[in-house]
């Protein structure tokens, strides 16, 4: 083998300091571009969680605002409906289902603060009974599934559809609509706690 194709094969110094330092830089490049990319995705997920707190929704939910687009209007349909809430009690007490009947009487006392002392005008009763109605309908939902089964649960759905076209007719400002459906809303949800008892009876509590 001659001396000239030694050399050929065999690269030399300067070259492979050369190498070296290329992929170095690759390395680099590859990890500064993964640092750049993690960064980008934690602040995404940052102003994405900043989103979701600041959303129009969220803010709605926790303000003093009423809602309802034609200021302070009363209605004593609606007011009625709130005591409603009420009838139910006796029937959960007696049935061992103490939390759902305490939230009844609390939802009772937030609903008609907000739907008729204060209806339509800035309050605290407002951001009180959205925080408390879900926990009241959701409260009576496991309620009346731990006494009777998923079937008398379904039924609420009408419940919820009431609400909703309440909601529907409120941005659309239509307030004769909105006070028949609201009170509906309040109607229905006891309403079917008030049959599932009836038809079903009342639970007598573990013990006794």
């Amino acid at each position: 083998m001659s001396t000239n194709s030694l050399r050929q094969r065999v690269p030399s110094l300067a070259e492979s300091t050369c190498s070296f330092a290329s992929e170095s830089d690759e390395e680099s490049t590859s990890t500064t571009h993964l640092t750049t990319t993690k960064s980008k995705q934690l602040e995404r997920r940052r102003s994405s969680i900043s989103e979701v707190a600041n959303s129009t929704f969220l803010r709605k939910r926790l303000s003093r605002q009423s809602s309802l687009p034609w200021g302070h209007k009363r209605s004593t349909m609606i007011g009625i409906s709130c005591f409603l809430f009420l009838l139910p009690i006796p029937c959960l007490f007696q049935s061992c289902c103490p939390i759902a009947a305490f939230m009844l009487a609390v939802v009772t006392v937030s609903s008609f603060s907000s739907d008729y002392l204060y209806s339509g005008v800035e309050s605290w009763s407002h951001l009180f009974d959205r925080a408390l109605a879900p926990i009241a309908f959701f409260s009576n939902i496991h309620a009346v599934y731990s006494l009777f089964g998923i079937i008398w649960v379904l039924p609420a759905i009408i419940a919820v559809k009431c609400h909703v076209m309440a909601m529907y007719h409120s941005k659309q400002n239509n307030y004769d609509q909105f006070v028949i459906f609201h009170s509906m809303w309040h109607a229905t949800g006891a309403g079917l706690i008030l049959l599932s008892f009836g038809v079903n009876g009342l639970r007598e509590c573990l013990g006794e």
